[in-house]
């Protein structure tokens, strides 16, 4: 069945699931995707960087419930994040386990994915430009992609696919809208992780500073990082502009944030789960008129 034909419901063919990163605070976003699942709402393409994407990923396969699954059991598991990870390996993030290992820990399925039509673009920055990269399914191995989309700056290791150098999607490209429309993909749903108001602050002199010295090989990518308060707050104001002439839909967290990027704490990650399922299913009837066929 063609991802955007469910229960007798026909999605537009020019639909687009848009998702940003945050961490931890991805589960709202799971929770959301989730609730789409439950209703029969599947899009024919799926784009987003770090988190939202790497959680997207279960979406794609129809595996409702496996990221509440995956923090149910593994937040606050030394192997999933630590500071002693950083210490070892470059990311606080355990990302050969993430990526690697809880795959067969929490089955994901593979060949649903894989004979999904959807098609699913995973957002990078190229450590040599400091602008945007998109992935296709058949662009890299799954795994490369989603732990270059996820490698965090300046906790993070630089991750290497097919001989470049890559990190955080959201550095360059934090909500993706934009690259969903030209794509050919106008109408779009976007999935925020923080509360309406939010925006970004500028980073100090010394943080400016360490940023230039860690990155002093990479200078895009510096600039990039430096300036990413005024990409992702230039991307707020973009997506206000296109919610306001109707041709998006945004969801953002309706309860404040208790979970930041690292938390672990699994009663408040569940509560924000449940926030994006509950969150999803009272714009389900909106949703629906706006993506119809």
């Amino acid at each position: 069945m063609s991802p955007a034909v469910a229960a007798g419901y026909r999605m537009r063919p020019d639909a687009a699931l848009v998702l940003e990163g945050g961490g931890m605070r991805g589960q709202y976003a799971s929770g959301v995707m989730d609730g789409f699942l439950q209703a029969g709402l599947r899009f024919p393409y799926v784009i987003g960087v770090s988190a939202g994407i790497s959680n997207a990923a279960s979406y794609v396969a129809g595996q409702a419930g496996r990221n509440r699954e995956i923090f149910t059991r593994f937040a606050g598991d030394r192997r999933y994040f630590s500071w002693r990870n950083w210490l070892r390996g470059g990311n606080p993030f355990g990302m050969d386990f993430i990526y690697r290992e809880l795959p067969d820990h929490i089955p994901f399925d593979f060949e649903a994915f894989a004979a999904s039509p959807v098609r699913f673009r995973v957002g990078a920055t190229d450590c040599a430009t400091g602008r945007a990269v998109f992935f296709d399914k058949d662009d890299a191995p799954l795994a490369e992609a989603l732990i270059a989309s996820a490698s965090l700056p300046m906790v993070g290791r630089m991750a290497r696919v097919k001989g470049r150098l890559y990190l955080d999607g959201g550095i360059a490209a934090p909500i993706p809208f934009r690259q969903a429309a030209a794509d050919g993909f106008s109408r779009r749903v976007v999935v925020l992780t923080r509360n309406r108001g939010f925006r970004k602050r500028a980073p100090g002199p010394a943080v400016r500073a360490a940023i230039r010295w860690k990155y002093r090989r990479f200078p895009a990518l510096a600039d990039a990082v430096a300036r990413q308060h005024e990409t992702y707050n230039r991307a707020l104001d973009e997506l206000a502009a296109e919610e306001a002439a109707g041709r998006v839909r945004v969801i953002r967290p309706s309860h404040p944030l208790a979970v930041g990027r690292y938390s672990q704490n699994r009663e408040e990650l569940e509560r924000l789960y449940q926030n994006g399922l509950a969150d999803a299913a009272a714009r389900l009837d909106e949703l629906r008129g706006f993506l119809s066929a």
